[in-house]
C-alpha cells in the first residue's frame, strides 16, 4: 500500500529515500516527517531574516563607503587642481617680476633663476643654475658673501648691497635678502630677492663726487662763504671767510650770525635773505669792539628744499683795498 500523502507515481529521488528511511524508523508517514520539517524551519526564521538584514547593512555600508572613496577621490582630484594653479601662478609671478629672484643651495650654488638674469647681468638662467654665486660677484665683495652664505648655513636671513659683474664686466649692484628654507632643523636652500641699484649708486657716486668737486671749489675760492641754517646758526664756512672777518676758525664754529655780528645793522641783510629775498650789500662794517672798519661786498641767497627756505649762504669779497676814488654804489635789494 503507498505511504500516506504520495501516490505509486512518486518519483523516487535520494531525498524521498531519506525520508522514507526517517518515517520508518519514527514509525510515522513521510507526511508527518514533512510537516515536522517545515515547522522547524519556521522556527528559524528569526535567524534567517537577522541575516537578511546583516546582509543589507552590509550592502549599505560598501554603498557608503564608495561614495566616500569618490568624495575623497574628487576631494584630492580639486587640490591637485588647485596646486597646479597655484604653481603656474607662482611661477607666472616669479618669471614676470621685475626683480632678480634665485634659490641657491647650502654651499651657495645656483638651483634657480629667473629670467631678468639676463636684463641684470646679460646672463641667461641655464647659465647660472648649477654655478656658485661667488663667481658672479665683485672681488671686492666676495668676503661679504661668504659671511651672508655662513650666516644662511646657520638658519639666518641676511640682507645687504653687493657689487656683481655682468657678463661685460661692468659693475652692478644689488640690495639682497636672502632666506633659509629649512626643513627638521636643517637649511634645504635659500631663496633671495635682488633689487637693482646700479643707477641708484652711480647716482649717489656722481653727487658725492660733486659735492667734493663743489667743496673743493668752495674752500679754494678767493671770497669768503659761509651758510647759515633758519635761526642763524653758521653750518658752514670756507677759509677765507675767518680771514676776511680777521678772526680765528675757532670764533665762528658754533657761532650765529646774529647774535655774534659786532655790526647789528647786517642782521637786516641776513633776515631778508631767511625771508626768501636775494639781496646785495656794498658798505662799511664793524668787525671789531675797537671799531674797526672794513669795506665789503656781500651777497646773500636763500637755501630752499621746494619753496621752503631752510637756510642761507652769504658771499663775501673785502673791497677795502680798492682805490677810495672808486663810488660804490649805494645798497639794494632785488628779487628773483
Amino acid at each position: 500500500m503507498p505511504t500516506e500523502g504520495y501516490s505509486s507515481t512518486t518519483i523516487k529521488t535520494p531525498v524521498y529515500d531519506m525520508l522514507k528511511k526517517v518515517a520508518k524508523e519514527r514509525g510515522v508517514s513521510i507526511s508527518d516527517v514533512i510537516e515536522e520539517a517545515t515547522i522547524e524551519m519556521g522556527d528559524h526564521a528569526p535567524e534567517l531574516e537577522s541575516i537578511d538584514s546583516i546582509s543589507a547593512e552590509m550592502q549599505h555600508l560598501i554603498s557608503t563607503t564608495q561614495k566616500m572613496q569618490e568624495r575623497a577621490i574628487r576631494k584630492v582630484d580639486r587640490i591637485i587642481s588647485d596646486f597646479k594653479r597655484s604653481k603656474e601662478k607662482y611661477q607666472t609671478l616669479v618669471e614676470t617680476n621685475p626683480d632678480l629672484v634665485f634659490s641657491i643651495d647650502p654651499a651657495g650654488n645656483f638651483t634657480y633663476v629667473n629670467p631678468v638674469s639676463y636684463d641684470y647681468l646679460k646672463i641667461s638662467p641655464g647659465e647660472t643654475i648649477g654655478h656658485n654665486i661667488l663667481d658672479f660677484v665683485h672681488k671686492d665683495d666676495a668676503e661679504k658673501l661668504e659671511n651672508i652664505i655662513e650666516n644662511l648655513k646657520n638658519g639666518n636671513k641676511s640682507t645687504g648691497m653687493l657689487k656683481f659683474l655682468d657678463d661685460e664686466g661692468h659693475d652692478k649692484y644689488f640690495n639682497i635678502s636672502i632666506s633659509p628654507l629649512m626643513k627638521n632643523g636643517k637649511v634645504l636652500e635659500a631663496v633671495g630677492v635682488a633689487d637693482d641699484l646700479t643707477e641708484h649708486q652711480r647716482m649717489m657716486d656722481e653727487i658725492a663726487y660733486l659735492k667734493q668737486f663743489n667743496e673743493s671749489i668752495v674752500q679754494n675760492a678767493p671770497l669768503g662763504i659761509v651758510t647759515f641754517d633758519k635761526k642763524g646758526n653758521i653750518t658752514y664756512f670756507n677759509e677765507v671767510f675767518p680771514k676776511l672777518l680777521q678772526c680765528s676758525e675757532d670764533d665762528l664754529k658754533g657761532g650765529n650770525v646774529f647774535h655774534d655780528a659786532v655790526d647789528g645793522r647786517l642782521e637786516e641783510w641776513y633776515r631778508r635773505c631767511l625771508d626768501g629775498e636775494y639781496c646785495e650789500y656794498n658798505g662799511a662794517c664793524s668787525i671789531s669792539e675797537n671799531g674797526l672798519k672794513r669795506m665789503y661786498h656781500k651777497w646773500f641767497s636763500p637755501i630752499k628744499i621746494g619753496r621752503e627756505v631752510i637756510g642761507g649762504v652769504c658771499i663775501v669779497d673785502d673791497i677795502t683795498k680798492k682805490e677810495s676814488s672808486v663810488v660804490l654804489p649805494p645798497s639794494f635789494s632785488y628779487p628773483y
